[in-house]
């Protein structure tokens, strides 16, 4: 599988490096060839300190880890009609407590999207994506796994009427140290919006099935996931817009690339969220989400909600400064069935200041957070704060962008010592 991954890429570089173009229909009815001259280069750079709460619903783990990030991305538009990526990620992460999850993870993507068909009332679109990740633990070797994914797509769009895409692919696990472990799924996803009333209704919904190659004791061979909803926007501006959606299936925590475990669980999961153009100057929105997950093979089955409302304010927006606030508070409620003493409540409020001078290409952000954490069992009760700083600045004429954010967390423990900590990362695009 690996090697079929890399001949793919190569066979499509190397249409690129000998100067491969398409032909481009134009409004002097003649075919020409697009100029490949759109390049974009982007990545970071990000070591911090960061505790598993930050990373996934079930926020009454906290288990601390140091990493590292590395992410590096090309792309090009070879012409009206092809457009591609190539990117890689690193994650080196290294925890306090739990030794059997020390790893580091190799990650390289490429995604690929050629207009068939390129109309001014319709198109074509042929897509591929392909993953390939190696996992490698540091005292877990039979946890340790190369991932091949490999998904071919077809897009066809009818301006302004509807949107129909069909994708089918392969997801290969390869256990190193473990053959029993090993995972060869195939799976399809149908997908569309359908838009009415002027485009200011938009149904949407999709289905995909997937099917391991061999059951698995603590799997689920055949996996479904669903998702139906809508979005409407309104003639009046305090409440511009209305979206919800819905979705019910089968997966796998190590589809998450935050997640160093690795269970099945089933879920299901409503959304709804409003916006609202208050005034030129104001604008707010309003978000309910209700979540649940029953695992296979884990002590994690929960359920809960959150609560979200945001403002935001333009407090100057002229030729040459901006200056706007942004003010965020929350309420998230998690009961468990099998582990009644992590059940939570959670308070968050936060404000962000930001201010960017367009003259000179400046951009500068400052942020402050507060969550409360109120569990069944008081010992774990904890208060946790972030403070940020982010500076952005712009050259040549905003074709390059450099950056930079730091951000400190303090965790005040019911039952333990204090704990602090600190991250930064490092930023750059630039577009040639």
């Amino acid at each position: 599988m690996k090697k079929v991954f890399f001949l793919i890429i190569g066979f499509f570089t190397l249409n690129i490096i000998k100067g491969f173009t398409l032909p481009v229909y134009t409004d002097e009815n003649e075919y020409t060839l697009s100029k490949a001259d759109v390049f974009t280069l982007s990545g970071y750079t990000e070591v911090s300190k960061r505790s598993t709460s930050e990373d996934y619903e079930e926020e009454d783990t906290d288990d601390d880890y140091t990493y590292h990030n590395y992410h590096l991305k090309f792309g090009q538009k070879v012409s009206d009609r092809l457009i591609y990526n190539i990117s890689s990620f690193i994650y080196d992460k290294n925890y306090d407590t739990k030794d059997s999850l020390d790893n580091v993870s190799k990650i390289f993507k490429t995604n690929w999207s050629y207009f068939i068909s390129k109309l001014e009332e319709e198109s074509l679109e042929l897509g591929l994506k392909m993953k390939y990740k190696e996992k490698r633990y540091d005292n877990s070797p039979k946890s340790e796994y190369n991932q091949v994914t490999g998904v071919p797509d077809i897009t066809f769009t009818k301006k302004d009427f509807y949107t129909i895409n069909l994708s089918a692919g392969i997801d290969d696990f390869d256990y190193l140290k473990s053959e029993n472990n090993d995972q060869l799924k195939i799976f399809s996803k149908l997908g569309g919006k359908r838009y009415f009333l002027g485009k200011k209704l938009m149904l949407t919904s999709s289905y995909k099935i997937e099917q391991l190659k061999e059951k698995k004791i603590d799997r689920k061979r055949t996996k479904q996931d669903a998702m139906g909803g809508f979005d409407y926007i309104f003639d009046f501006p305090w409440l511009y817009e209305i979206t919800t959606r819905a979705s019910w299936g089968q997966r796998d925590t190590k589809e998450e690339d935050e997640r160093d475990d690795d269970y099945d669980y089933e879920y299901r999961q409503y959304y709804a969220g409003t916006e609202h153009r208050i005034n030129k100057r104001l604008n707010a929105n309003l978000k309910y989400q209700y979540f649940k997950r029953d695992y296979i093979d884990a002590d994690l089955n929960h359920e809960g909600f959150y609560i979200q409302n945001g403002w935001g304010y333009e407090i100057l927006d002229n030729d040459k400064n901006r200056i706007w606030l942004d003010f965020d508070i929350e309420h998230k409620n998690v009961n468990y069935s099998l582990k009644l003493g992590n059940n939570y409540r959670k308070e968050t409020a936060g404000i962000k200041a930001n201010y960017k001078i367009k003259q000179n290409g400046w951009k500068v952000s400052a942020g402050l957070i507060g969550n409360n954490y109120d569990f069944n069992d008081s010992n774990n009760d904890k208060k946790r704060y972030y403070t940020n700083l982010s500076i952005d600045k712009y050259f040549i004429d905003g074709d390059l962008t450099l950056g930079i954010d730091f951000i400190s967390r303090y965790t005040d423990y019911v039952q333990k010592d204090s704990v602090g900590r600190n991250s930064v990362r490092a930023v750059f695009k630039y577009s040639f």
